[in-house]
């Protein structure tokens, strides 16, 4: 039998609560911050275009001293949640170092990974040290390869998360990212099915974001919302998002979505080199970077003359979108109690 922390499956409440509590007493500082740690990975998404755009960044990652330079300067900030992300930020030997700096700084820390490369001994410590781990899963066998661009990839990703759900013990929240896109929809009840057999805590439906020829038929937009808001009401603790974020998949996917946005306040982005960035969800480019952090505080970068530029100049022009790594955070901040009670309990508040 798994030996899993009772206390595993509520730290997303605990996490939202605590959230709560930063948002009613008004503390100024980000709730998120997404860090890509790598730009190398041993997939080729259809929908990400890291390893082509940021090319000549690929042999910059940060030193591992580096790396806790910016863990301090994010702490420092009050920054509450981290999203370790890539490229595949399990291609990082020292990736366990890190996480282990960050949460040892009072840093809540979820990690993201296609999971082809978790091992026993991997999982082991970074089950134990995150808050929580997804694995990204695009469809069946052959859909999920032929997204993730490689043979192999689906058996991989499920190797991953059966290793992380049978790892004992076990005190991180282990969930599945699917990707909604034209070739998948009509799989996604059945992967759900299937990774919540394997022992998958939570699911999240993100919408493809940027590639609009991937984008799911028009016909086909109601029925799979239905279907998610379905598996909501029928399985709350493992669809840990929103009513008001899967409910607005439809708006979105039909351009019609509300611009909720908080980008550079509730949440920005980290590259690979240690560079601050406004928003997780658009391109770490010279438009959108505020400063680095190996040479400047997070604390002076979020007041300065350039972070109100970024923000002037960058959201007005910016197209709504719906991301679960900056949305939910937006709606955290409008309506903190609404949003809570519509994340962890079958009722569309």
């Amino acid at each position: 039998m798994v030996n899993i922390n009772p206390l595993k499956l509520n730290m997303p409440l605990l996490r939202t609560l605590r959230l709560y509590s930063k948002i009613k007493l008004k503390v100024p500082s980000p709730m998120f911050v997404a860090w890509d740690v790598t730009y190398k990975c041993n997939l080729n998404c259809f929908f990400c275009d890291r390893q082509t755009i940021y090319r000549d960044k690929l042999n910059n990652d940060l030193t591992l001293n580096e790396a806790k330079i910016v863990i301090d300067k994010l702490a420092d900030a009050d920054v509450m949640t981290i999203g370790i992300t890539g490229g595949e930020a399990l291609l990082r030997n020292d990736l366990e170092d890190i996480v282990e700096y960050a949460v040892d700084r009072d840093l809540v820390v979820t990690l993201s990974t296609n999971g082809t490369l978790m091992t026993k001994s991997r999982a082991q410590k970074l089950a134990n040290l995150c808050q929580s781990i997804s694995i990204s899963l695009d469809g069946l066998s052959d859909t999920h390869d032929d997204v993730r661009g490689k043979k192999g990839a689906y058996d991989g990703a499920i190797r991953g998360l059966k290793i992380l759900a049978q790892t004992t013990p076990r005190s991180c929240a282990l969930g599945v990212n699917f990707v909604l896109n034209k070739r998948n929809f009509h799989q996604l009840r059945e992967v759900f099915d299937t990774v919540r057999n394997i022992g998958a805590d939570y699911f999240f439906v993100q919408p493809v974001i940027g590639s609009s020829s991937w984008v799911i038929p028009k016909d086909a937009i109601d029925g799979s919302v239905k279907q998610i808001l379905e598996l909501k009401t029928n399985y709350c603790s493992h669809i840990s998002q929103s009513y008001y974020f899967l409910s607005h998949i439809s708006d979105y996917l039909n351009g019609s979505v509300p611009k909720l946005c908080d980008a550079g306040t509730l949440y920005l982005a980290v590259n690979n080199e240690g560079n601050l960035f406004l928003c997780p969800g658009i391109p770490r480019t010279k438009e959108t970077y505020i400063g680095s952090l190996l040479k400047h505080s997070m604390i002076d970068l979020l007041k300065s003359k350039r972070m109100k530029k970024v923000k002037e100049t960058i959201i007005p022009n910016c197209n709504p979108c719906l991301m679960n790594c900056t949305t939910e955070f937006s709606l955290l901040a409008k309506s903190p109690l609404k949003t809570i009670l519509s994340k962890y309990s079958s009722l569309n508040v």
